[in-house]
């Protein structure tokens, strides 16, 4: 009996998995299609991501400077970049088909918890599962900004 309860969670945990989308791929920035509100838009961005069962990991590109970012969507809130006066906490949870990453700037010295800083995604894929769209809002102690940026699947290199 015992097994058969544990046999039935896992299942509805994998039927659960499988109604998300895989992010994995080559994604790179499409400027025309993108909504870069108040900011400059970078000249290439690109995004490169390993979408695992329940974990993301990706290499961000911008402009030559690549970033690798570790994500498990679960609702709890982790480290994820550090410089030496800041770092960045970021929680990412599923909201229906959507991904949602809120992170947040925090110094690590001093009495001041949070420099202002902080932003909203919600990474979705297209019908066809050719682009991947970010809309995001920035925040910091003085104004809010809204972005829309759009990424196209390249094709796998050797493929």
């Amino acid at each position: 009996m015992r097994q058969a309860i544990i046999f039935t969670l896992l299942l509805i945990a994998v039927a659960h998995a499988a109604d998300k989308p895989n992010f994995s791929g080559i994604w790179k920035l499409d400027p025309a299609q993108s909504d870069f509100g108040p900011q400059t838009p970078p000249s290439d961005a690109q995004y490169v991501i390993r979408h695992v069962g329940s974990k993301l990991s990706f290499n961000y590109t911008q402009d030559g400077n690549t970033s690798r970012i570790d994500i498990t969507p679960d609702n709890e809130e982790r480290i994820t970049s550090s410089t030496g006066e800041s770092n960045t906490w970021t929680r990412a949870y599923w909201s229906n088909q959507s991904l949602v990453l809120e992170s947040r700037e925090r110094r690590k010295f001093g009495t001041q918890p949070a420099t202002g800083t902080g932003w909203t995604s919600r990474w979705s894929l297209s019908e066809d599962g050719r682009q991947l769209i970010i809309e995001r809002t920035l925040r910091n102690s003085t104004a809010e900004a809204s972005q829309k940026l759009v990424y196209v699947r390249q094709p796998v290199p050797g493929k």
